[in-house]
C-alpha cells in the first residue's frame, strides 16, 4: 500500500474482532514507526506491549472501575472540552452530533460499553515518556503514534489511540513493570476490525483547508 493510501485508509477502529495480531507483525510496526523524525534524535520513548493474560488483567481493572464510577485520572493533564478554544469546541461538537446521528439517542452508552472493554483490543501499545522529558518530546511521540498506525494500516491491521486506554494509570502500572520516572502518555490500540460492530460506522469529517490554512507571499 503506497504511503497515501495508507493515511487515507487509516480510521479509528472502536470495537476490534476476536482475532490475535502476531507478536512478529507489531514488532515489525514499531521498527518502521522508529524511523520518525526526532528532536536531535533524542528518542525519548518507551513502548510497553500489552497483549494476553496482561492486557485482559488490565481490561478486567477498566471493567470494574467503569461499573464502579470512578472517573479517569492519566498522568497527562486533560482540559475539559468547554475550556478549548472555540475552532476545538466547535468541532468537537459537530463530531459529537454525528456520532449521535449514526448510533442513536444512547450513543454515548453505546461508546461507553465498547471502550470499558478496551475496544475488545487484542494488543495495546502504551507509549511513555521520562518524567523530566523537554515539550518538544510530545511532538517526536505524536509523530512515532502516527507512524505506528500509518505502519498498521499498511500492513492490515487496524489502530484506535483514545484516552481511554490511559484513563486509569493505577490499572496500568499494576499490570505492566513501568517505571516510576515514567509518565504514561498514550496508548495505542491493535487488531483486526469487526465489520459487524455498529459503532465501527463512526466517520468524522475535516474542516476544510481554507479555514486552518494561511498562505503568505
Amino acid at each position: 500500500m503506497e504511503t497515501q493510501n495508507a493515511i487515507l485508509n487509516r480510521h479509528s477502529t472502536r470495537y476490534f474482532a476476536d482475532k490475535e495480531v502476531e507478536i512478529s507483525d507489531i514488532k515489525k510496526i514499531l521498527e518502521i514507526a522508529q524511523k520518525a523524525p526526532s528532536w536531535v534524535n533524542s528518542q525519548p520513548e518507551h513502548i510497553y506491549l500489552a497483549t494476553g493474560d496482561s492486557l485482559e488483567k488490565i481490561r478486567q481493572g477498566y471493567i470494574n472501575k467503569t461499573n464502579d464510577g470512578y472517573h479517569g485520572n492519566p498522568e497527562l493533564p486533560v482540559l475539559s472540552r468547554k475550556n478549548w478554544a472555540k475552532q476545538g469546541r466547535t468541532n468537537m461538537a459537530t463530531w459529537s452530533q454525528g456520532v449521535s446521528n449514526t448510533l442513536g439517542s444512547n450513543w454515548q452508552d453505546v461508546m461507553g460499553n465498547a471502550a470499558m472493554k478496551l475496544y475488545n483490543a487484542p494488543a495495546v501499545i502504551y507509549l511513555t515518556l521520562p518524567k523530566d522529558y523537554s515539550l518538544w518530546s510530545l511532538y517526536d511521540l505524536g509523530a512515532f503514534g502516527q507512524t505506528l498506525m500509518l505502519a498498521a494500516t499498511d500492513m492490515e491491521i487496524d489502530s484506535m489511540t483514545a484516552y481511554q486506554l490511559i484513563k486509569y494509570p493505577d490499572i496500568l502500572r499494576s499490570s505492566l513493570p513501568i517505571s516510576n520516572d515514567e509518565i504514561i502518555i498514550s496508548g495505542i490500540a491493535l487488531g483486526y476490525r469487526d465489520s459487524a460492530a455498529y459503532v465501527n460506522q463512526i466517520t468524522s469529517k475535516r474542516q476544510s483547508l481554507e479555514k486552518i490554512l494561511t498562505i503568505a507571499k
